[in-house]
């Protein structure tokens, strides 16, 4: 009896250390019920700060999503400027194409009148009208520039002898200019201009009404002298009209070398047009 006893004692034993094991612990369920707690407190913390903050009007930012990534700003993007286009960048195809137009060779034709201007009277010789025509060669722009010329001239005088007979005497000349162009303003428009420099001409005929006279025998054929011009260039098509007058003074040829005793100025009024080569 006392055997069967102390069987039945560890039987009962042994079922209650199996029953205890297959059930969780108490320390199990704290571990487990930890978390929910941490959870629940960390969500009631939230809401008390979404409480305040709406209570206080303070606009929380959106936060950015874990899941949409952010392109980062290369460093020559953050410090490259965005380009602007200034309105002198924009004008400058415009001024280019002006100074283009002022520059280069430029040709042109003048004709007018001649007119001997005496500064002192000359006794049985008057002053007559004769003609200029020539062509017109201009190199550079802006406004200084180089202007020679090759021009056809003939001055005439009307002459007395002894009060009975009257004649028109007359000289053709070839003259080369060489000027000095100050000009104002630009070739896109209207300019004012001065020519100033020496002159050379050389002596081709004589007449007497009409009638060639030879010139054997005749020396100074050879002359020089300075001239002086102003006048104006008006813009029309492609180039301009000129408009000028013009004085030259002799000073000497080569049989008589140079002098200043000239009593004559030689005035020219002309017309011409002048415009740059290759449609510049």
């Amino acid at each position: 009896m006392k055997s069967l006893y102390s069987f039945l004692t560890f039987t009962l034993i042994s079922v209650g250390l199996s029953v205890a094991q297959s059930q969780p612990s108490t320390n199990s369920t704290t571990s487990i019920t930890n978390p929910t707690t941490t959870t629940v407190t960390s969500t009631s913390t939230n809401r008390q700060q979404d409480l305040y903050d709406e209570y206080h009007g303070i606009t929380k930012k959106p936060a950015i999503s874990a899941s949409t990534p952010v392109r980062p700003e290369s460093p020559r993007q953050a410090n490259t400027p965005t380009p602007v286009q200034s309105t002198e960048t924009a004008s400058q195809p415009q001024r280019i194409s002006s100074e283009s137009n002022s520059s280069g060779v430029r040709i042109g034709v003048r004709g007018g009148i001649t007119y001997p201007l005496f500064t002192e009277k000359l006794a049985s010789v008057d002053p007559a009208v004769g003609f200029v025509g020539g062509l017109t060669f201009n190199f550079g722009g802006g406004t200084v520039s180089f202007q020679p010329e090759v021009n056809y001239t003939r001055y005439s005088t009307k002459n007395t002898d002894f009060g009975l007979n009257k004649y028109t005497e007359s000289v053709d000349l070839l003259e080369v200019p060489l000027f000095l162009k100050i000009s104002s303003g630009t070739y896109a428009g209207s300019r004012f201009f001065v020519n100033v420099g020496p002159y050379a001409s050389y002596v081709l005929s004589t007449s007497i009404d009409g009638q060639k006279e030879s010139l054997n025998g005749l020396k100074g054929r050879f002359g020089f002298g300075a001239a002086l011009g102003v006048g104006a260039a008006l813009k029309a098509g492609p180039g301009h009209v000129t408009v000028e007058v013009r004085g030259l003074y002799s000073l000497g040829n080569t049989e008589s070398g140079f002098n200043t005793d000239s009593k004559t100025i030689f005035i020219q009024p002309t017309l011409g047009y002048i415009f740059p080569l290759g449609g510049r």
